[in-house]
């Protein structure tokens, strides 16, 4: 390339990000904690972004060290020695769409029992405006949000816990799965066995020129 980088298929120095969140979600498991420039061309992906046609002036910048490294936090999900994740969420919902599930979420030990829905989802603040979101969670700066999704026999609203918290999430009628940000390789659990949930001690790092 004229900028003076060379496209590698391993190994990367940085990783260009062109698309939306799905494609900043899938670079980031595939190279994790590589920092990554994210060019967009839409306004569907709102973070640490650049429109296509600024690539040009923003490559030479890198090529100097102009630039600055912003980590973001992520999660981790561990269930029977087996681990995901996840930079925007992590999900624990039914196996199977047409049976809710029965579970309780306990935060540092203080439990939330007999919760019957479609599961919940445990976001990160970089994660805070999209699938969380959607299920009535609120946009937030510091911390895990943990949001309810169609609870059918309780109203509880989303709540945000500090980062070092240990969540655990337990299935008494499933089976459920747990799923990582877009990750089509889900965890499953059966009744009576645990999910923990915590800050993982890997971060996502973003280019910032």
């Amino acid at each position: 390339m004229k900028s003076g980088f060379r496209i590698v298929a391993r190994d990367p120095d940085f990783v260009v990000c062109y698309g939306g969140d799905g494609t900043v979600l899938f670079a980031e498991r595939k190279f994790p904690e590589i920092p990554k420039l994210v060019m967009k061309k839409s306004a569907v992906c709102r973070k640490y972004n650049y429109p296509l046609h600024d690539l040009e002036n923003v490559l030479p910048m890198i090529k100097i060290g102009k630039f600055k490294i912003r980590k973001e936090m992520k999660l981790e999900a561990t269930c029977k020695n087996e681990r995901l994740v996840g930079l925007n969420e992590i999900q624990v919902r039914a196996k199977l769409p047409v049976y809710a599930l029965r579970f309780s979420v306990s935060v540092n030990r203080r439990a939330i029992g007999d919760l019957i829905g479609d599961g919940v989802v445990f976001a990160t603040p970089f994660g805070s405006t999209g699938y969380y979101k959607s299920t009535g969670g609120k946009q937030f700066n510091k911390g895990i949000g943990i949001s309810f999704n169609n609870l059918q026999n309780r109203r509880v609203g989303s709540i945000v816990v500090s980062e070092d918290s240990v969540i655990r999430v337990k299935a008494t009628r499933g089976p459920a799965l747990v799923f990582a940000d877009n990750n089509e390789r889900p965890l499953e659990f059966q009744d009576d066995e645990a999910v923990i949930v915590r800050k993982s001690e890997s971060t996502a790092n973003f280019i910032y020129v």
